[in-house]
């Protein structure tokens, strides 16, 4: 199934115009998209994205093959919206430690690590969002507004030398570095020790401080 390019916008516009088009708009309308975007992200464990069709979905989801095409145009179009709500997912964990005033390098240090102890409780799923994501990593950046944007903070705060030409290629890199390190762990996930190994490769290698690092690593 070849991939083609649709934007978040466009996807969630063809949902809300083919949701009201049929008079099941509200939370019936919703729980029917989610329940279809969690059957995709399940399935994503067994499969990978280019085996999905709309009919091993909604198999999955428990609903009949046209309720697909109710909410979504096409198979893409279901992965771009997964994608979008599992980046949503994680920009809330940048949005939490934002909260607590800390620095953009210990955002960069923690989320990982956050998303470590995920992988823990629930090993499956993630198994299945590094699946998503390594599928498109493209889209996946494209969209990741917070990381660019702390990876541009620890710059200006000195924590981080990198030229500003170079964040986009440190920001593949880190997404690349941070899903190897998840998708390592899917038989045993990895101990915090190992993740704590990877992230002060990833950020060493963009020149971030040793002692700020190994402060914010510390606990």
């Amino acid at each position: 199934m070849p991939r083609q390019s649709t934007t978040t916008s466009q996807v969630k516009n063809s949902a809300a115009k083919k949701s009201g088009s049929t008079g099941s708009t509200g939370s019936k309308g919703a729980r029917a998209q989610e329940a279809l975007l969690d059957a995709g992200l399940e399935l994503l464990g067994e499969m990978s994205p280019r085996e999905l069709t709309a009919g091993t979905i909604c198999i999955a989801a428990r609903m009949k093959r046209p309720s697909f095409y109710t909410y979504f145009d096409s198979v893409n179009d279901l992965l771009d919206a997964m994608i979008r709500r599992e980046i949503d997912r994680l920009e809330a964990l940048y949005d939490a430690q934002e909260a607590q005033n800390k620095t953009a390098l210990h955002r960069l240090a923690r989320i990982p690590l956050n998303l470590a102890d995920i992988a823990r409780r629930d090993t499956g799923r993630i198994k299945s969002v590094v699946t998503l994501m390594a599928y498109d990593p493209s889209f996946t950046l494209s969209r990741m507004e917070n990381l660019r944007r702390d990876v541009e903070a620890s710059i200006a705060e000195g924590s981080l030398a990198l030229e500003k030409n170079q964040v986009d290629v440190f920001a593949r890199v880190y997404i690349a570095g941070i899903l190897s390190l998840l998708a390592q762990g899917e038989a045993k996930p990895l101990s915090r020790a190992e993740i704590k190994n990877g992230l002060k490769i990833l950020l060493r290698g963009g020149g971030a401080d040793a002692a700020a690092l190994a402060h914010i690593l510390k606990s």
